[in-house]
Order: structure tokens, then sequence, then C-alpha cells
């Protein structure tokens, strides 16, 4: 039996978000950085508030996390931790309520699916979707792999952005990056 089987801990969230790595329903990076977001910021919680991740007040848990990490984090960096978790406990409370029909709000590719989750059986014709147009010129670009960006804290008041990442990012590619970083660094 599992750990996540009936349970809503921070413990059986962390197992939820590597299943969907694991069985291919959530990308590998997508599922990682949610986690990372996870462990980072529920683990400001004691075990008995991390008993039961689903009724979190996530923009309460933040202001916490911000108060304790002082300048540690950008607002924008928070905000994406933020939205992380939010997805991720919201992923995690849709599958609790029922697996068999279960879909992760990102598809594979990492894109936000429709907000089927918050309107389940409900038509919002209110806001009809709009086709997105995009221009094309003679050079033909294949479309971002990424489009998340990955906060790195590399000193107490200093976090650095990437983004543009591949989810599939190879060994040798992500080897090829840290030479190119490796090649900024001053020898002083």
């Amino acid at each position: 039996m599992s750990k996540m089987d009936g349970k809503r801990s921070r413990e059986a969230l962390i197992e939820f978000l590597d299943y969907l790595a694991r069985k291919g329903l959530m990308n590998k990076a997508t599922a990682s950085a949610r986690k990372a977001a996870a462990n980072t910021v529920l683990g400001i919680l004691d075990e008995q508030e991390a008993e039961d991740v689903t009724v979190i007040d996530v923009d309460q848990l933040f202001i916490r996390y911000a108060n304790l990490a002082g300048s540690k984090y950008k607002p924008e960096s928070l905000g994406v931790y933020r939205g992380r978790l939010k997805a991720a406990i919201e992923d995690f409370k849709n599958y609790q309520s029922n697996p068999m029909s279960f879909r992760p709000s990102v598809q594979s590719n990492g894109r936000k699916t429709a907000d089927r989750s918050r309107t389940s059986g409900q038509n919002d014709s209110a806001t009809p979707e709009k086709p997105v147009v995009r221009s094309m010129s003679s050079v033909t670009v294949a479309p971002p792999a990424s489009v998340s960006i990955l906060p790195i804290p590399i000193r107490q008041d200093l976090v650095v952005q990437i983004q543009g990442l591949p989810y599939d990012l190879t060994p040798a590619e992500a080897n090829k990056i840290a030479n190119v970083i490796r090649a900024m660094a001053s020898t002083e």
C-alpha cells in the first residue's frame, strides 16, 4: 500500500508528484519543479500542520514563508513557487477525490490544460477562448520547449533565474550549459 492512499500529508503529496513523473502523467521537469516548491515551502510546517495539505491556505502559508525567508527570494520567485505549489495541491486534491478520472493540470509537454478541475461539468460561456495568433517570420523557429522560470538561489541576496530549459534536457545538454556558466565565473 502506498503512502498516498487516502492520505493527504506533505509526504503523500511528494509521493504523488513522484508518481506523476514516474507514470508519464506529467513531464518530469514539471513534477520536479512542483516537488521542489512543495518541499521548500511546506518544509516550514510542523508535523500536525503537514498532516493534511489539502486544507492549507496557500496564500497565508506564503506570507509565513516570506517572513521566514526574509530577502532570500525575490517576489517573482515567490510567485513562481506559489503557482507551482497551488497547482500541485490542486492536482493532489483532484486525484484524491477521483483517481480514475484524474488528469493533471498540465499536459505531458508542460502546457496548462483547460480549467476542467474548476468547472467540472459546468460551461463557462462568458469568456470564450480566443485562438493564439503567432506571427511567422522568414526563419522557422521551434516553439519554446519550456515556459517555466527556474529560480536558483546562489547567494543570500541573489537568485538567478533560468528560462527556456527544455523539459527533456539531457545530461550532455546540462553539461554544455554548465560549461558556459563556468566560463563566465570571475577568477578573482
